[in-house]
């Protein structure tokens, strides 16, 4: 156990510096960054790093720099319709094994589109650029395009406010973003924070008097004439009908009113001067774009990926504003999932900005004394907290690695919280250390804590999830509660026998105290001709009574809502005695630790067909012919752990990954969360719902029963 903590507290406090090597890349027929950034086992964000341009998109024959780690190169496939992992291990000749190592994430399934690395390339004289720096820079020399356009004549250095965008600034300073990522390098792979300072290029007026030469889609703009602007008129709308961007036409104009007055004389393209309407292709439409609209909700009210949509309209890349007029398919619809699917996140990834996300639970560190192994041991047998923190975080690490495989790359960022109730604590960590452009924070595990997270970071609006109190927050907005609460699961078993209770004969037995009054009155309430069997002191159920409540000519359904293991082992025997000759279903609201005991036999368990509402699945191996089938998910855990994974370890790796995958597949984590649908990984699913007052909340849950078999199965699914 000592080892295993060390583990991960090496994590924690450090990374490991890796020596950076190059390969130059010829871009080959389809392919794109993605499958490229697959094939060298990098990701698509350090390709953009050292390649900016290929943002733009790139083409057949181009030459990239690739960042590498090691000299191997990996076949990949694009997965189509039929394919199989199995299949495609047969068709490439490895195993079924090999596919998983090199794709973790093919452990929840493949689907369409997919690019799965599917084997080495064998070595034949590839030509590796080793670390070398004449060799590095000969190929990053290679790649570097000469600059055209007006000459710099001097710099402004430009102190960034908050909520300052590029795009805001360069439109102050009259350059393009383009501009100021020439100057500020590392803006091409991160962004601009408050109290940064960057450089802005001031430009020489009479370099732009000369002819311009301005790229357009398919043509090349090298003549101008003039044209006056009318009513109604916008530089947006101008640019449009010329086929080029607004920042272009800023450089033909680069006196320009920015009021935009009617009359007034500017510079325009000649040669590409057409009707709105004319340049609309067969089969799309124009779509005017409306107040507070993004481009995450165009994609999602489209269906179409974001690289099809830029490239339908690439003035969109300097950003989307109300009244803009673009170009779309037509008689697009919203994506809908049909009931009984779930939503696929994985496949509609396009941000693929790193990711921060910081994690905040309580790992106590300085009171270990890493010295002494029994106290050390005895310390995580008694200390609960902690070792649920190292579960959850456990699985947190193998999410962020399954998301690098899908492009994400992610900076994981840890707190110790140490203790519940540690508020001046807590309040010094946000104060210490910047939480600003923070994507997602994970954690704490205490509800007091979680509120004071909460709280702090309510000013940057940074999502704050909650991974194991069950506790809602009427105050934050920011606040997501990841574990639906106890009324939820309630209403989920209640709705559920509501949908088919009309030739049921319905029967409550309710444990005596004021603690199960309320779900008394609430099953009551909602099935007002149920019976309600008489229930002794000392929470005992004598057969005479059960048998005034039971029916022969129709079902019997049973509510049995008890923590008593004395109940328990009163009542459900007696049910399972008559479970077949009175047709006998049972249900309760709260399967407890109490459903658990020995003394409760699962044989009458199944006999019964027990139904309970619960967060999750039960992890279950699956068995094939008496032999137990170790799922992907399981086989990773124990070669990187050496140990199963329990139900925290999967609940951290369930809330991490989908995170990141609804950072990838929208703008931000507010835009993530407002898909239609439900995700599910392992063993969790989500649908989260914003509340009236306060943040979002969960309401995925699942519907388990007993079979016959004693095996559990899922009833009925939440969507």
């Amino acid at each position: 156990m000592k080892k295993f903590l060390l583990f991960f507290i090496m994590l924690i406090i450090g990374n490991a510096a890796i020596a950076q090597q190059y390969k130059s890349h010829t871009v080959a027929k389809g392919e794109n960054v993605y499958r490229i950034a697959k094939r060298y086992n990098t990701t698509p964000e350090a390709i953009y790093k050292i390649n900016p341009t290929a943002k733009d998109g790139i083409k057949e024959g181009q030459i990239l720099a690739i960042p590498v780690t090691d000299d191997q190169e990996y076949k990949t496939h694009v997965v189509e319709k039929g394919d199989t992992v199995f299949n495609l291990s047969q068709k490439y000749n490895i195993s079924q094994e090999t596919i998983y190592i090199l794709n973790p994430e093919a452990i929840n399934g493949i689907n369409i589109g997919q690019i799965l690395k599917v084997g080495k390339i064998e070595k034949k004289n590839l030509t590796a650029i080793d670390g070398a720096q004449e060799n590095k820079d000969s190929v990053l020399d290679s790649l570097k395009v000469i600059p055209e356009g007006p000459k710099i004549i001097r710099y402004i250095t430009h102190k960034v406010k908050r909520k300052e965008t590029l795009f805001g600034i360069a439109k102050k300073y009259n350059v393009t973003v383009e501009d100021i990522k020439k100057q500020n390098k590392r803006l091409y792979s991160e962004q601009i924070k408050k109290k940064d300072k960057i450089r802005i290029p001031v430009f020489a007026k009479e370099s732009i008097t000369t002819p311009v030469v301005i790229d357009s889609i398919g043509s090349r703009i090298t003549t101008t004439t003039k044209y006056k602007i009318k009513p109604k008129e916008t530089k947006y709308g101008i640019a449009r009908r010329h086929g080029i961007t607004i920042s272009q036409l800023e450089q033909l104009n680069p006196g320009m009113d920015p009021d935009f007055p009617i009359g007034m004389e500017i510079t325009v393209p000649t040669t590409i001067f057409v009707s709105l309407k004319d340049s609309i292709q067969p089969g799309f439409e124009l779509y005017k774009v409306k107040p507070k609209e993004t481009i995450f909700g165009i994609l999602k009210r489209t269906g179409i990926s974001s690289d099809s949509l830029f490239n339908m309209n690439p003035y969109l890349r300097e950003g989307l504003k109300a009244g803009m007029v673009i170009t779309i398919p037509k008689d697009t619809v919203a994506v809908d999932i049909p009931q009984g699917q779930y939503l696929d996140l994985a496949s509609k990834l396009y941000n693929f900005k790193p990711k921060k996300v910081a994690v905040m639970l309580p790992f106590s560190l300085d009171t270990l004394n890493f010295e002494a192994i029994q106290e050390t041991e005895e310390y995580l047998k008694n200390k609960q907290s902690l070792r649920i923190a190292l579960d959850l975080y456990s699985g947190i690490l193998i999410a962020v690695d399954s998301a690098r495989t899908k492009g994400i790359t992610t900076e994981l960022n840890v707190y110790d919280t140490k203790k519940n109730n540690n508020r001046e604590y807590i309040e010094k960590l946000l104060r210490e250390n910047s939480f600003d452009s923070t994507d997602a924070v994970i954690g704490p595990l205490y509800q007091n804590n979680l509120e004071t997270v909460a709280a702090g970071l309510k000013k940057y609006n940074t999502p704050v999830f909650s991974p194991a109190s069950r506790k809602e927050s009427s105050l934050y907005d920011n606040f997501f509660q990841t574990r639906p609460t106890n009324i939820m699961l309630q209403d989920k078993i209640i709705s559920f026998v509501e949908k088919d209770s009309t030739d049921k004969n319905i029967i409550i037995i309710v444990q005596q105290g004021k603690k199960h009054e309320k779900i008394k009155e609430k099953l009551i309430a909602k099935f007002p001709g149920a019976k309600v069997a008489r229930i002794e002191e000392g929470n005992y159920l004598y057969e005479v009574h059960l048998n005034k409540v039971l029916v022969e000519n129709k079902p019997n359904w049973v509510f049995l809502e008890s923590d008593d293991v004395a109940m328990l082992s009163n009542v459900i025997p007696l049910l399972s005695a008559k479970a077949e000759s009175h047709q006998i279903t049972l249900f309760t609201s709260d399967k407890n630790s109490a459903f658990d005991n020995d003394s409760v036999k699962n044989e009458n368990l199944s006999k019964l067909h027990l139904h309970y509402p619960s967060v999750d699945k039960e992890f279950d191996e699956k068995e094939v012919e008496g032999k137990e089938q170790i799922t992907p998910f399981t086989k990773r855990y124990k070669k990187e752990y050496g140990i199963d994974p329990n139900n925290w370890a999967i609940r951290g790796f369930d809330i991490a990954y989908d995170i990141l995958m609804r950072l990838g597949s929208a703008d931000d984590l507010y835009s993530g969360v407002s898909f239609k649908g439900t995700t599910e990984y392992v063993e969790n699913k989500f649908n989260y719902e914003k509340k009236l007052l306060g943040g979002y909340y969960n309401n995925a849950t699942y519907l388990i029963k007993f079979d016959d078999d004693l095996k559990l199965t899922v009833a009925e699914e939440s969507q």
